[in-house]
């Protein structure tokens, strides 16, 4: 199991604020986004004057868990695979970068900046965002994660799914894209007999909202999870 991370286009190989972002047509979405913690900028800024972690992802190498105050759970783990995106104008998106993870904070930090306190962060080793011409562009959310992808910051996907992404990284031509639906593909069993208290049922309808996810999906996932710690 890999991980895709959806970030906000920078136009400074994300390691400084953006240039003229008002005038950039990829930077939209900095004056759009109303669901996430960041500062935006004005439209008139020569340099940026907004605040996210996009600004820092090439040179402190991490990126936070949201929303405040939660974690990556067991699913992300040292050594995973990362790949990251950028949505573009057209709804479709930019594969621009791959790293892998070194390390994992076990719980959101007590102190620090506004945009550190009360976060748990993911620790990249070291990478630079892919020579623009190995951009690869016009990919839609299927592509990449499987199925519809509305709200949340990052996905899961499972090893054929990274395995596609790698292909295109690598400039080959890969074999029949992945079939569309969950992000684990696994034969879909219907569990019409399941109970859940309310409190379970309403705490999985906040994850799926949240995350822009099928609630099926993730009591799916949560049980691959549980199955694959068993092991």
């Amino acid at each position: 199991m890999d991980l895709v991370v959806r970030v906000l286009y920078n136009n400074q190989s994300w390691q400084a604020p953006c240039k003229k972002p008002g005038s950039d047509r990829l930077c939209w979405q900095c004056f759009r986004e109303d669901d996430l913690d960041i500062t935006g900028p004005s439209i008139s800024d020569e340099i940026c004057t907004g605040h996210c972690w996009e600004q820092h992802l090439c040179t402190d190498y991490r990126w936070g868990c949201y929303p405040k105050g939660r974690n990556f759970g067991s699913r992300a783990y040292s050594g995973q695979k990362v790949y990251f995106i950028f949505r573009q104008p057209d709804g479709k998106y930019t594969v621009w970068g791959k790293t892998s993870i070194q390390d994992i904070d076990k719980k959101p930090m007590e102190q620090g900046k506004d945009d550190e306190k009360g976060f748990a962060f993911m620790h990249f080793n070291s990478f630079k965002p892919l020579i623009k011409d190995k951009w690869i562009v016009n990919l839609s959310d299927r592509q990449l994660v499987g199925e519809e992808w509305r709200q949340g910051r990052y996905r899961f996907i499972d090893a054929k799914q990274s395995a596609y992404i790698e292909d295109l990284i690598k400039g080959l031509t890969p074999g029949k894209q992945p079939a569309g639906g969950s992000t684990i593909q696994h034969e879909l069993v219907a569990f019409h007999d399941l109970s859940l208290s309310p409190k379970i049922y309403e705490k999985l309808e906040n994850i799926a909202n949240e995350e822009g996810r099928k609630m099926d999906d993730i009591v799916r996932e949560g049980i691959a999870e549980w199955l694959r710690t068993r092991k």
